[in-house]
């Protein structure tokens, strides 16, 4: 008999999404509610029954902002295909639309990306208590978690701080997979013309996959009945899922066998050009080269690499020094101005609550989707230290006029006026002290950013090298967009020993976007702007 686990630290478990490992994960939590009733009845004391109802569990994923939008884009089941490209219509996400026009593409997440049926399945290896410290793929158990949608995004910039983007999700149902099934693996195959079957990447004869509690198969997936499946993504969008038996294939189901590790696919089915087979597994075993996947994602961790140009790999957090806050007021600003950095600001906080509605049905416990309800309210707080009065002008619309010196007045009433502000942060590699500047007037000044890719406008580009004499400009490694701001609350506060402060909180329903790279001030103001790319 082995000797039992003592604990489980953070250097023990990875966290993963739809089989894409994420960085930079502070806190990762998970809490079940169990819902039941107590049924009782005239003429007796005691209980009846206990009907059991469908369990809650509710999901914490806190992480550092260390510049990409890798994670968010993992949550919100945006391709990350494209990422490596100048963004064109054909692999953007977003697009900004200047009346009927499309002006410009960018590699991004929306807020409405997460609505509809978009959730991810996110699992939890644990490293074997012996193999700390080590990139071995000794796992003892993996938690698993399918079907969670994000509930609630947090975005928070503060001084003295790192960069957080925090975001809790909710599903019903968490597993615990060990022995048998403590090696969760993903595999996809790229049809070209007829596929018959295909071979899983776990060694015939030596390993299998897991035959689970319910005498079920452990392929993750599942068809809307509740079967144990796998998914074809047909050439036109199209999911269509396919139970999966270990005896023989049908024409609406696939056949595993277990002694060869085969795959039949659904008679029913002719694989064309342009589908693509997904097929998620807990198993004695990782996935590895023994099989023919095209795509094997599998193991415990891998750390981003050195020199890695897609990727700030060096950047473990972001500072005060490295992040920069624009209120843009489109009234007032044109295509063509430049970005006008918002001085004094402590702190910004962007935080969207989505409301998800668990749509029931006869015949089954669980919710069959959570579709996110609309209108999902954006709630924009932001904090200074007060000195002058520009800051609240900027809010009111009356820049030019403070700017001016005519400006004798500003009162609540002229903040009522506003509903148009647009919230801008953006995140740098380097600090402004590193860079000599901030906003347009930062360098290229460090080794670590030779080589590295940078986007204006969803163009592609990379950093060449160190030039002194006419250092190249550094533009952001993402910028947050949150337009059509409008004032909730304001507030001013001053006591013995601190500082006065200034608080602002704003309002938006529906639009928030993180995107890759900086952001022109043409498709900040551009009406409507940005939005998914269709």
């Amino acid at each position: 008999m082995s000797s039992r686990r003592n604990r489980i630290i953070y250097a023990s478990q990875s966290v993963i999404v739809d089989g894409d490992y994420l960085y930079r994960v502070q806190t990762l939590g998970s809490t079940t509610t169990f819902t039941s009733e107590d049924v009782f009845q005239l003429g007796e004391l005691d209980i009846i029954d206990v009907v059991d109802d469908v369990p809650s569990v509710a999901i914490t994923l806190d992480t550092n902002d260390w510049g990409s939008i890798d994670t968010i884009a993992s949550l919100a089941g945006v391709s990350k295909a494209g990422f490596t490209a100048t963004a064109v219509d054909g692999n953007a996400n977003l697009t900004t639309v200047s009346g009927v026009t499309e002006i410009s593409f960018y590699h991004g997440v929306a807020l409405a990306n997460f609505g509809g049926a978009t959730y991810f399945d996110l699992w939890a290896p644990v490293q074997a208590e012996a193999s700390l410290g080590t990139a071995t793929d000794a796992i003892d158990q993996t938690m698993f978690m399918p079907k969670c949608y994000v509930s609630s995004i947090e975005l928070g910039y503060s001084t003295g701080a790192n960069a957080t983007e925090n975001y809790g999700a909710e599903t019903d149902t968490k597993y615990w997979f060990l022995n048998d099934g403590r090696f969760i693996s993903q595999e996809q195959w790229d049809f070209i013309g007829v596929v018959a079957s295909v071979t899983l990447g776990i060694a015939a004869g030596v390993e299998t996959v897991a035959t689970l509690s319910d005498s079920s198969l452990g392929f993750l997936y599942s068809t809307d009945a509740g079967e144990r499946a796998i998914y074809v993504l047909l050439a036109a969008g199209t999911k269509v899922y396919y139970a999966v038996n270990g005896t023989a294939a049908t024409a609406t189901e696939a056949y595993y066998n277990s002694a060869t590790n085969l795959l039949t696919l659904p008679t029913g089915y002719t694989s064309a050009n342009g589908d693509t087979l997904f097929v998620r597994y807990a198993a004695d075993a990782y996935a590895g080269a023994t099989g023919d996947a095209d795509t094997v994602k599998s193991g415990y961790f891998t750390a981003l690499a050195d020199g890695d140009t897609t990727r700030p790999e060096d950047v473990g957090a972001l500072r005060q020094g490295q992040i920069e806050i624009y209120m843009v007021d489109p009234t007032i600003t044109g295509p063509g101005d430049s970005y006008e950095i918002a001085l004094r600001l402590s702190s910004a906080t962007i935080t969207a609550s989505m409301t998800r509605e668990p749509l029931n049905e006869l015949g089954h416990l669980k919710p069959y989707d959570r579709p996110l309800t609309f209108p999902v309210e954006i709630t924009t707080a932001v904090e200074t230290t007060a000195g002058d009065l520009e800051t609240f002008a900027k809010f009111a619309g009356k820049e030019a006029e403070y700017d001016a010196g005519t400006l004798d007045d500003i009162t609540i009433a002229h903040l009522l006026s506003k509903d148009n502000l647009v919230l801008v942060a953006m995140m740098y590699q380097q600090t402004d002290e590193i860079a000599g500047g901030v906003g347009s007037n930062r360098k290229v000044l460090s080794d670590d950013m030779v080589g590295t890719e940078y986007f204006v406008r969803g163009v592609r580009a990379v950093y060449g090298a160190l030039n002194p004499a006419s250092p190249e400009r550094e533009y952001p490694l993402k910028t947050v967009v949150v337009p059509n701001l409008k004032i909730t609350d304001e507030g001013f506060n001053n006591s013995v020993g601190s500082n006065a402060t200034q608080s602002y909180s704003f309002r938006s329903v529906n639009k928030l976007f993180v995107v890759k790279g900086y952001v022109d001030m043409a498709d900040i103001v551009a009406v409507p702007g940005l939005q998914v790319n269709a």
